[in-house]
């Protein structure tokens, strides 16, 4: 507990600050200094000075006329060491100016005002609060970088008119890691030369000198994430025009005995990889480098100070997320992860930090259960055990190991099962419903990734209770947790979960209709598609009590929305709307009026032709509406412009376009239907049948296939003929094309309707060819698909917008 000072304590201090307005430079200067004193690992008294409001007049001591340098020295070290309290110190800090003075510091003939200076800056930066864009400002990048060229006694010269000591080459490095925030940033700090400089340290000449290695690999690490072209830069560049590439020195950093080098150098050498840059050649070394270098890290405990704002972490919380950026968009490393055995040891980690942060019931607690579960005959469960807050450390060990879990099993079966094996799943669902954000924010992540298996849809994830504490979270106070909640949702009301119930039975429409107004375009989306997939093969009834909540002009401003992703995933949810039988599509033309459907069609058709995602969406609009009576038929047909431009699309260079252009055709004229003929003329006048007859030889073999049941509608091609390239001779009789949340493309015949969640998916599956005569052509209706668009290896993809993502 922190004591109060004492008031003659007191009046020392305030004497001290008397003393900053002295008119003697040096009683100026004693007085600085004995603050100084007092302040440097003391919070309590750095708090009690900047209440008293030293911070401005300190700042301007570093620009005065009148402050010689030793003066200048003292204040740079106070400011920094009020800059390693607290985030609240550092905004005092950033109020009073100090950030631009200090700057200034850095083109200072003297090298130790210089370093003084950088190290107050240093710790300045670690904190968010601090605005990384004034280094950007007049040419204090380029004053920073040429810091970055470090001389010993023994180890080159500086090409500067300053030696640099490799202390303050550490210090500039950590300043230009930690504002590299944006891509701009970045590509600033690039093209005044950084890169290079950075990589000179990284030679083995500079290895009795680590800790500016560590520094150099920093900000490499955060120059090249998510940018091609400066991971590119680095991978091209020569360590002292040596034409030798940083990444076999990187690869082998990444086998260093200092747990913190080692966690460094896989971090950037993670950054080049997903960044697409590094060459072919180093893909096996890396691989069998990193992985197990990171699982190794999972434990270790040494700290690093870069992590975490002003205050230390540790290596073992940022391992996981590395791991995390390493695996979540590769198969084949997920695969690599899994046979290293990396799901026993993260599970090892989340289920000892679960335990660590509980506490066993008390007797009189442990008592009164007993007697409770005496009373009720024992059906009761027990009482979960106390939680109690854990330790800031705790936490992000917590979140970074659940961002990894989540990543592992984001793509392959195998990892989900493995980590349900594991036991994971209750720790996951407790998590839900941790004080911390971040840590429900990354339960959220592992459930969606475990939700895209269709087994785990129907068993675990029932069997775990998911879906009440997930749909709270569609109410969390923060954001980010709403963002994931909804994006995992998406999976959650598939049809054949059988947690969709669970969650229209608890206002899971209205929550979601209420986040489809949201003023963030993410939460609208996600929002957006669920609501799309809870549609999915969904009953009249669903289908009524969803537009009930949303209501007709709500769908319509969502299909004009400003974000095309918001406007594609809305005409998908019309898409399933009209998707069922007559009475639906009846629902639709009397929901937004029969001009307005026609008027939506016909803007996204030549409006929007260039996003083929609503195109694409808008064409099947056409298809489901196409198979409805002979008006819903009409409506269409008497609308040239939407004919024509179906018309246009059948030459389009993607082969899923063109096959939905040929299904709008195929029900258009499905010839059991009254007036098939009439609309047939119609369409030969409008040129359809030559272009048709051009498909013949597509080289998709889903449209040729398609062509020949549309031509076979219009009498041109005689049935049981195959198309030249043709694999089969079946009778080219209607195939059935419905779609299921699994990938499959056999179904009901009501429509072609789109539960897929996510931006990755494709829409086929496997396909299922067979010819029908007579009375089956009326039951099995062409244009039916009503498939899952994303399943990928019967996995359900992931459900948020594309990105990110996501």
């Amino acid at each position: 507990m922190v004591q109060p000072l004492s008031p003659t304590a007191v009046s020392k201090h305030e004497a001290a600050v008397a003393g900053l307005d002295a008119l003697d430079l040096q009683e100026r200067t004693r007085a600085v200094r004995f603050i100084k004193n007092n302040v440097i690992g003391n919070r309590t008294k750095k708090e009690m000075y900047l209440s008293m409001g030293v911070a401005a007049r300190l700042v301007e001591f570093l620009f005065a006329e009148d402050c010689d340098v030793d003066l200048r020295v003292q204040v740079a070290v106070v400011l920094g060491s009020f800059a390693y309290g607290n985030d609240h110190n550092i905004k005092v800090l950033v109020d009073a100016g100090a950030i631009t003075p200090l700057l200034g510091t850095l083109d200072a003939p003297e090298m130790k005002l210089v370093e003084a200076g950088a190290r107050a800056l240093k710790a300045i930066f670690q904190s968010a609060e601090a605005p990384h864009e004034d280094v950007f400002q007049a040419s204090y990048v380029e004053s920073l970088i040429r810091l970055l060229t470090p001389t010993t006694e023994t180890v080159g010269t500086c090409s500067s008119d300053r030696a640099v000591p490799v202390r303050v080459t550490e210090v500039a490095a950590g300043i230009l890691a930690k504002v590299a925030v944006t891509h701009d940033n970045q590509m600033q700090i690039a093209r005044s030369g950084a890169i290079p400089l950075l990589a000179n340290v990284l030679d083995a000449r500079w290895n009795a000198s680590p800790k500016v290695q560590e520094a150099a690999l920093d900000a490499l690490a955060n120059l090249c994430r998510d940018n091609p072209t400066i991971s590119q830069k680095v991978v091209c560049c020569q360590i002292y025009d040596s034409a030798i590439s940083p990444i076999p020195t990187i690869i082998k950093l990444v086998r260093d005995r200092r747990p913190v080098m080692r966690l460094l150098a896989a971090t950037c050498l993670t950054n080049i990889y997903r960044a697409g840059a590094l060459p072919t050649v180093y893909h096996q070394d890396t691989i069998l480098t990193l992985m197990p270098t990171l699982i190794k890290l999972f434990t270790e405990t040494a700290p690093i100070s870069t992590l975490y704002g002003s205050g230390w972490a540790t290596v073992q919380e940022k391992a996981p997320k590395v791991f995390a950026d390493l695996v979540e968009s590769s198969e084949e490393l997920q695969k690599a992860a899994l046979e290293a055995d990396a799901v026993t040891k993260l599970a090892a980690v989340v289920i000892g930090e679960s335990a660590a942060t509980t506490v066993p019931e008390s007797n009189e607690l442990k008592a009164k259960s007993r007697k409770d579960a005496k009373r009720r005959g024992n059906k009761a469960p027990p009482a979960p055990a106390i939680r109690v807050s854990s330790c800031g450390h705790a936490e992000r060990v917590t979140e970074g190991f659940l961002r990894a879990i989540a990543a592992i099993c984001s793509l392959r079966e195998e990892c989900r099962k493995q980590v349900i094996d594991a036991k994971l799943l209750p720790h996951i669902v407790n998590a839900m419903s941790h004080p911390n954000r971040r840590i429900r924010s990354a339960a959220c992540e592992c459930t969606r990734s475990l939700s895209r298996s269709v087994k785990n849809l129907r068993t675990s994830l029932v069997d775990a209770g998911v879906a009440i504490p997930l749909f709270k979270l569609l109410s969390d106070e923060s954001d980010d947790v709403q963002l994931t909640a909804s994006a995992t949702l998406c999976n959650i009301v598939l049809d054949f979960s059988p947690m969709k119930k669970t969650v229209l039975e608890n206002g899971g429409v209205e929550r979601l209709v209420d986040l489809a107004k949201s003023m963030d375009d993410r939460l609208r989306l996600n929002a957006v598609w669920a609501l799309k997939n809870l549609l999915f093969q969904a009953d009249s009834d669903t289908k009524t009590r969803v537009m009930q909540e949303l209501q007709w002009d709500g769908l319509l401003s969502l299909i004009d929305d400003a974000e095309t992703g918001i406007q594609e995933q809305a005409l998908n949810l019309l898409r399933n709307l009209a998707c069922g039988k007559e009475v639906d599509i009846e629902q639709v033309f009397e929901g937004l009026g029969e001009e307005r459907v026609l008027d939506i069609l016909e803007a996204k058709l030549t409006k929007s032709a260039s996003h083929d995602d609503i195109v694409l969406q808008a064409l099947y609009v056409i298809v489901n509406v196409a198979t409805g009576n002979q008006r819903h038929k009409s409506a269409i047909m008497n609308r040239e412009s939407i004919l024509l431009s179906v018309w246009g699309f059948m030459s389009h260079s993607k082969s899923s376009i063109r096959v939905a252009t040929i299904w709008c055709i195929i029900n258009l004229t499905w010839t059991d239907d009254v007036g098939s003929q009439e609309r047939v003329a119609r369409l030969r006048a409008l040129g359809f049948e030559p272009r048709l007859q051009n498909m013949m030889e597509d080289l998709n073999m889903d449209v040729k296939d398609r062509v020949k049941t549309a031509l076979t509608n219009f009498g041109s091609l005689i049935p049981g003929s195959a198309s030249p390239g043709s694999q089969d001779n079946a009778p080219a009789v209607p195939m059935e094309i419905a779609g299921s949340a699994a990938g499959s493309t056999v179904g009901s015949a009501v429509g072609i309707a789109n539960a897929g969640p996510g931006p990755t998916g494709g829409g086929n599956g496997n396909r299922s060819r067979r010819g029908m005569r007579g009375a089956e052509r009326d039951r099995e209706r062409l244009g039916d698909f009503t498939g899952a668009s994303s399943v990928v290896f019967g996995s359900l993809s992931d459900a948020t917008a594309p990105n990110q993502d996501a």
